[in-house]
């Protein structure tokens, strides 16, 4: 069963995803390829927000990122202490 995440966090797993995207197809024109055109909503991700959040000034960004959940703010638990002999 799915779990359903919250905005926060479907905003940031999308946007991670479409700036990949795009960083990828710009590798890409670089080595002479042609990246697919994007379809649907992926159009606002890839032509307007990309750019526009690559525009922001780095420290405002690594601000925008911070104030998102994800995975590095995942507090880790201790791991178990072996119990037993381990053979």
């Amino acid at each position: 069963m799915a779990q359903k995440q919250s905005f926060s966090r479907w905003l940031r797993s999308t946007s991670e995803h479409h700036l990949l995207v795009v960083a990828q197809a710009k590798v890409g024109r670089r080595n002479g390829l042609v990246p697919p055109e994007p379809k649907g909503a992926d159009i606002f991700w890839q032509k307007v927000y990309a750019p526009a959040f690559y525009a922001l000034p780095y420290s405002l960004r690594a601000k925008v990122a911070d104030r998102l959940p994800g995975s590095h703010q995942q507090t880790w638990h201790k791991p178990e202490q072996a119990k037993g002999p381990a053979v």
